[in-house]
């Protein structure tokens, strides 16, 4: 049966999901590269990993660490979905990819939770393909958990049975446990977190030469029966830490993610490329852009609002809107960005009677610039006004950053220019400012 989008208020309102990825194969994915101007980013993003996917040219790097940057809630992990489907059909790559959100504290994210992560989430994806690796793979990883938990004899959180999968034996399944065991007490907020971070780092070169050895052993393996070439590990959700631990991870701790020797992406979010602190360690070039409506001199760009418009109408059914200029001014004041797009729908199904109006739309407006009413100070409306006068000179210093972090400040083509989000025009502050 063909898809019908939702057609009452109420199951327009309880589907819709902020955090939700489509893959290419949901009935709501619109391919947006049009839209953002992105029709280049996987060929860019492919090639810094050494394949080219028109020629299948391959020379493989060693290791390369990539941040995939852009505003929160714009499509990043749909995206990237898509792009690990093609380079996993390539047959030179193995993509891994690993949910910290899923699997981590968001709150409170460090490398060592997501290193054990990480081989967690391998072990699991060659377990389920039916891919056994022998004892020398796996020998190292259990063996340095066998002396993190002698270190830790007193400890009452590791049963006897997993001490016993610790000191060897129970082959990949033993040792998913065993990392499952880990990932869950610092996902859960265990009073051994701290002890337990302190052990890993305390003892990090060991950990990274055992997990390097398994991911070397499992490319041997993938490779003599003609899976794959290299590993490759997708970590999605680094994008949403809080904005210490985003220093922490990416910042202090990079010498600690380049130790693994793989290759990897991890999403970012867009105000740390304009850090200035990364320093070269990380490869932090690519950014995937917003959906724009408009042009940097004013004129409308169409292939923005078609995107814009039928992502919208694969969530609401056109006959929940009086016409379509309703759909069109929720177009507006989304910005292109497709979360917030989500947040006004999702304003207007819980004030709508029966239809969406002019007079619900502009309530919902009123309602989500309120949103932004309560963190923007003086000084940020007289900075929007001024980027708003010169879009392509709105500087990187922290109030700016900010600004993009809390999307009062949108960011275009790969960011040659940026504007104001549309509902915070509206604002008297912004009204009142200079610039």
């Amino acid at each position: 049966m063909d898809y019908q989008p939702p057609s009452h208020l109420l199951e327009v309102l309880q589907k819709i999901e902020y955090e939700e990825a489509l893959s290419d194969q949901d009935p709501r994915y619109v391919d947006s590269q049009e839209a953002r101007g992105s029709e280049k980013t996987f060929t860019r993003l492919a090639r810094k990993f050494g394949w080219d996917p028109v020629s299948d040219v391959f020379f493989a790097p060693y290791e390369k660490h990539i941040l995939f940057f852009g505003h929160i809630g714009i499509g990043k992990t749909t995206e990237l979905r898509r792009y690990a489907l093609q380079l996993n059909a390539s047959r030179r790559f193995y993509v891994v990819e690993v949910d910290v959100l899923a699997k981590l504290d968001r709150n409170n994210l460090q490398y060592t939770e997501v290193l054990m992560a990480m081989a967690e989430t391998l072990l699991e994806r060659l377990h389920a393909d039916g891919f056994v690796l022998g004892a020398e793979a796996l020998e190292p990883l259990q063996r340095w958990f066998g002396n993190v938990v002698e270190t830790q004899a007193t400890t009452k959180e590791l049963s006897a049975e997993l001490k016993t999968v610790a000191e060897g034996g129970g082959g990949i399944p033993g040792l998913i446990k065993l990392l499952a065991t880990f990932t869950a007490a610092f996902k859960t907020g265990s009073s051994q977190k701290s002890e337990w971070r302190r052990e890993i780092r305390n003892d990090f070169t060991s950990l990274a030469l055992a997990f390097n050895t398994l991911i070397r052993l499992a490319e041997a393996q993938l490779a003599r029966q003609g899976r794959a070439e290299q590993l490759l590990f997708l970590i999605d959700g680094t994008d949403k830490m809080r904005g210490e631990d985003t220093q922490q991870f990416f910042v202090q701790d990079a010498e600690q993610l380049l130790a693994i020797k793989t290759l990897v992406i991890y999403t970012a979010p867009l105000h740390l490329k304009y850090d200035g602190r990364l320093g070269g360690k990380l490869d932090a070039d690519i950014v995937l852009p917003m959906m724009k409506l408009y042009e940097r001199d004013g004129g409308r760009f169409e292939a923005g609002w078609r995107t814009m418009r039928r992502l919208l109408l694969l969530r609401a059914d056109r006959g929940l809107f009086t016409s379509d200029a309703e759909v069109d001014r929720l177009v507006e004041f989304s910005g292109g960005h497709p979360r917030e797009l989500l947040r006004l729908l999702k304003l207007c199904c819980e004030l709508a009677e029966d239809r969406i109006d002019a007079s619900v739309v502009q309530t919902a407006i009123e309602k989500l610039a309120a949103d932004y009413r309560y963190f923007l100070k003086p000084a940020d409306y007289a900075l929007l006004k001024t980027i708003d006068s010169n879009p392509v000179d709105g500087g990187n210093d922290e109030q700016a950053q900010q600004l993009l972090h809390r999307l009062a400040l949108l960011q275009y083509n790969d960011g040659t220019w940026r504007r104001s989000h549309p509902v915070v025009r509206t604002l008297e502050g912004y009204g009142a400012a200079g610039g």
